[in-house]
């Protein structure tokens, strides 16, 4: 470590070290908080000690990059890094609580604020970021907020379950099915009463009923495990826990809800401790430790009789999500313990059927004939799921992906087998949902694939990997450049330079397209501008494609303004290209967007129309400037009749509609001629060029302009 002269003021004491100084040593000296700066575009150019220690990242790892990698890929879909700097930028300081990600890729809950940077002429010059982990006192208030609404679970249909509600004295309010079952009593012959009747004599008399209401209403629950007695005089042994309700709008005590579970068969403390360790407590199925243990033991079998067959079912219930954000926590909790009776009931008694978590489950099939027997158990589960399910009130309906691995010796380890199923779960998912599929390796290698693109995609963002070409379009009629349309490229460190088809769809997945459109936006309006300057060519125009995922934000057509005047283009030289499917889903937002975009100036054009869906009556609704005739139509204009006539049909109505036809996607001479023939005023295809890069695209439009068709030769 360097040595550093501190000067000596006359009175022998250190001079005091300089203001700037001073706040650099603060703030490397709070290693419990992370404090780092950004540039104006979200850059990391700082990064204190306690950053190191919460993120895990060295300052020569992180400096320079863009610091959306510390948030979770969900903000990063919805938006959250550029939200933040945004409400920073319009309020000076933007403070919020949430996810974030370690280097290691665990996640930590965290209260942040951005505060923005200014110099003394009130310029923006960046964001300064404080991060504080907050997990335990966030995780600490869900379990709670969790545990209060838990206890609003009534469910008729659960009848191994005891569940009543009572007042702030303890009298029954609410008496389910399965208290009956449990207790003996009729409703109608305890609600009113005091619940202390299912206590034995010598527990009330050591006001056991009393002390559980007391500590239930201090703590919000009171875990009761312990004797009851049933109507009859029989005692059992009883697992369950009583919760207080959330206090009315005043603040004051609305009553307690009570869950009682019969686990006499667990009445030694041993088993009950057993118990717990191997099984979920909300719905008594087997936890995924206990699942693994069993799955050991069925690789193990199969190593010793290589013949021996068993089969483990992956299940996911579909829109869960839905289903927990609409009807609440004890709804979705009440779906879970319904589901999981049912899955019991699907299989045979030596099967094995575990809650992994959440909405998840899996069956281990320990032994079977062949793949026909776990197929036969996946068919009863699909069935068992199409019947409705009351919770509350509410008829339920839901479904399941479901995964199956089919197991043998070859196996080594549970998990491997496990993460298998896993994998065939999702290819299920993506087929539609509400269907079983087998796995095979090739679903692996996959997965393993997408999981590298996705990490890939991040980082490209971050180091901007990627660059713009341009593909000219002309005008049919002279073969004249009009424009180019912008396409985007991702120059891969090692993979080389990738076309859109090889990672558009996952940038969409994650939420990353956002980004990326954003950049070729700004990327082409500054190059087109160029062009129209040093080439005088202020009619030049150029066309960028916008994911769906833009309508769905409210901040669009700000972007293309700042894209516009940033680089001086007028906004008749900027074309946005959209698909049918965009145009349709979420009209209404959809149509204000694009009204709103037309009066400012910019040209819409429908990409790809044809292959969508959409009403020819909203399409008269929106302002739009150009339809495109898809390539896969083009192609076949030569070879087949019914091609042309569709061809046909989109030109002449674009021409009805008010609107220029635009093919893309020529390749030859006689399709040339063909869409010339039928009235098509643009085009753009190999047959005049590929795209090209922006140095190339300059061919087209300098003093000797040239059209460089490749099919020709």
């Amino acid at each position: 470590m360097d040595h550093q002269v501190v000067p000596i003021s006359r009175t022998g004491s250190p001079a005091p070290a300089e203001p700037l100084e001073l706040y650099r040593r603060l703030v490397e000296s709070l290693t419990d908080h992370a404090i780092f700066a950004l540039s104006e575009d979200g850059l990391i150019v700082s990064w204190n000690s306690g950053a190191k220690a919460t993120f895990g990242y060295s300052e020569d790892e992180i400096l320079g990059l863009h610091y959306s990698l510390i948030f979770t890929p969900e903000d990063i879909a919805e938006g959250r890094p550029d939200e933040e700097l945004r409400r920073a930028l319009e309020f000076g300081k933007a403070s919020v609580d949430g996810w974030h990600v370690r280097k290691d890729g665990s996640r930590f809950w965290c209260t942040d604020t951005v505060q923005t940077l200014r110099d003394g002429g009130g310029n923006v010059t960046g964001f300064t970021k404080l991060v504080q982990d907050t997990t335990d006192h966030h995780v600490t208030e869900e379990q709670l907020h969790e545990s209060e609404e838990r206890l609003r679970l009534l469910i008729e249909s659960v009848t191994d379950y005891a569940i009543f509600s009572i007042d702030v004295d303890g009298t029954i309010l609410l008496w389910n099915s399965g208290a009956e079952h449990i207790f003996g009593y009729p409703g109608a012959d305890v609600i009113g009463k005091n619940f202390s009747l299912i206590y034995s004599a010598e527990a009330v008399a050591e006001g056991v009923p009393a002390a559980e209401l007391a500590a239930a209403l201090r703590d919000g629950h009171a875990p009761d495990e312990g004797w009851h007695v049933r109507r009859n005089g029989e005692r059992f042994f009883a697992s369950g826990q009583m919760t207080r309700l959330k206090p009315d709008s005043e603040g004051h005590a609305r009553g307690f809800v009570k869950v009682a579970h019969d686990i006499t068969s667990r009445n030694t403390a041993r088993e009950l401790v057993e118990w717990k360790a191997c099984h979920d407590e909300l719905t008594e199925l087997p936890n995924r430790a206990f699942f693994s243990d069993c799955l050991r033991r069925s690789i193990a079998h199969a190593k010793r009789h290589a013949e021996r067959l068993f089969a483990v079912i992956y299940i996911d219930l579909d829109h869960f999500k839905i289903i927990n954000d609409s009807l609440g926590h004890v709804t979705a909790d009440g779906l879970l313990v319904t589901v999981a009776r049912l899955l019991e009931r699907s299989v045979r008694p030596e099967d094995v059927v575990a809650r992994l978590g959440g909405d998840e489950f899996a069956i281990l099939l320990p032994e079977i004939e062949g793949l026909d027997d776990a197929i036969h158990v996946a068919e009863r589960v699909h069935a068992a799921l199409m019947q409705p399910i009351v919770l509350e009130g509410f008829e339920a309906y839901t479904t399941a992906s479901m995964g199956i691995a089919l197991g043998s010796c070859a196996y080594d380890k549970a998990e491997d087998i496990l993460r298998d199923a896993d994998t065939a779960m999702y290819e299920a998912k993506g087929r539609g949902r509400s269907r079983h599929v087998l796995f095979d390796s090739a679903m692996h290698d996959r997965a393993v694939g997408t999981l590298n693109l996705q990490m890939d995609l991040r980082r490209a963002v971050a180091r901007r990997e990627f660059s713009v070409v341009y593909q000219p379009i002309v005008s049919l009629t002279d073969e004249k450049l009009v424009g180019f349309e912008a396409l985007v490229r991702w120059d891969h460190p090692q993979r080389g330079l990738l076309r859109p088809a090889d990672f558009i769809d996952e940038a969409e997945n994650i939420g990353l397209i956002v980004q990326i459109d954003h950049w070729v936006l700004h990327e082409a309006c500054r190059q087109i501008r160029a062009w129209q300057i040093a080439y005088d060519r202020p009619a030049l125009s150029v066309s960028v494609n916008l994911s769906g995922k833009h309508f769905a934000r409210d901040n669009l057509l700000a972007e293309v303004e700042s894209a516009l005047q940033r680089n001086g283009l007028a906004a008749h030289s900027l074309k946005l290209e959209i698909t049918e499917t965009v145009l349709m889903e979420n009209f209404e937002t959809t149509a204000a967007t694009i009204v709103r975009l037309s009066e400012l100036g910019v040209g819409l054009y429908i990409d790809d129309f044809g292959t969508g869906y959409s009403s020819l009556n909203y399409l008269a609704r929106f302002p739009l400037e150009l339809l495109k005739v898809d390539r896969s139509f083009v192609s076949q204009i030569t070879e087949d009749p019914r091609t042309v006539e569709i061809a046909r049909t989109i030109v002449t109505l674009a021409h009805n509609l008010g609107l220029v036809a635009l093919a893309e996607g020529i390749e030859t001479a006689q399709q040339l001629a063909n869409l010339r023939a039928l009235g098509c005023e643009y085009g753009q295809g190999y047959w005049f060029s590929p795209p090209v890069s922006a140095e190339a695209a300059q061919g087209f439009i300098g003093p000797h302009p040239w059209i460089a068709p490749v099919s020709r030769s």
